[in-house]
């Protein structure tokens, strides 16, 4: 899955790429075997590649006529499937550059939301900031708190500092049983302390979630903020059959 995942995100970006330098809106794009021998990948990643810039709203797919190039957004779109992804991985798959403008890291007492969510009272957890940046223009800030200690097994989440490090990643490469699902809240937020300068009296799109293991046991609290000037955020959603 992560394999396919991070495939996918590259046929999308590199795919912008060739719409950028060679395409205009209202141009038709190739066929997908054609796209597919352009880029170097399978035909089935480039249909679903095709897939995230629809979503993104870079083409549009019109029956009888083929996959049509449209005007770009105003604003950096992030596409939010059920899938559970790394931001850095997000703002890359919608075609732009990814960056840290603050990183910090302490040992805390986990304060009263993160105690009650990860229902263990206040204990020590891992505090960690980072603010990500949409191509150079901070944009997402992620705090989290994730315990010290799991099952035994230490956590060391210091090298999130790097950009292309991530929580997801580091804690199944340390953790017999790592992040299986998160479970949250959305919502509409504004002044919130502690926001970067950048950031700061302006509307944001808040994420509160809570990431367990396979066994249902909470490990990490995880707070992001989006800053609407910068990013719209679409969500895709299937119907079950």
């Amino acid at each position: 899955m992560e394999r396919l995942r991070t495939l996918r995100a590259q046929a999308a970006s590199e795919l912008r790429e060739l719409i950028e330098r060679e395409y205009k809106p209202g141009d038709r794009l190739p066929a997908e075997v054609d796209l597919a021998a352009a880029v170097g990948l399978s035909r089935n990643t480039i249909r679903e590649a095709v897939a995230l810039l629809v979503n993104d709203g870079l083409v549009e797919r019109r029956w009888g006529v083929g996959t049509i190039v449209l005007a770009p957004p105003d604003r950096t779109v992030f596409n939010l499937s059920s899938e559970i992804v790394p931001v850095p991985e997000i703002i890359a798959a919608s075609g732009h550059v990814a960056g840290i403008e603050k990183f910090s890291i302490s040992a805390v007492d986990a304060p009263d939301d993160a105690a009650t969510a990860l229902r263990g009272g206040n204990q020590p957890v891992w505090a960690v900031e980072r603010v990500y940046s949409v191509d150079g223009v901070p944009a997402v800030q992620v705090l989290d708190w994730c315990l010290r200690e799991v099952d035994g097994r230490s956590v060391d989440l210091s090298s999130l500092s790097d950009v292309s490090r991530d929580m997801i990643t580091i804690l199944r490469e340390q953790l017999s049983d790592s992040l299986h699902r998160m479970e949250g809240r959305i919502d509409a937020v504004c002044g919130v302390p502690g926001l970067p300068a950048e950031m700061d009296d302006t509307p944001l799109v808040q994420f509160t979630q809570t990431g367990f293991t396979s066994m249902s046991v909470p490990i990490v609290f995880t707070v992001i903020r989006y800053d609407t000037r910068i990013v719209d955020l679409s969500v895709r959603r299937i119907i079950a059959k």
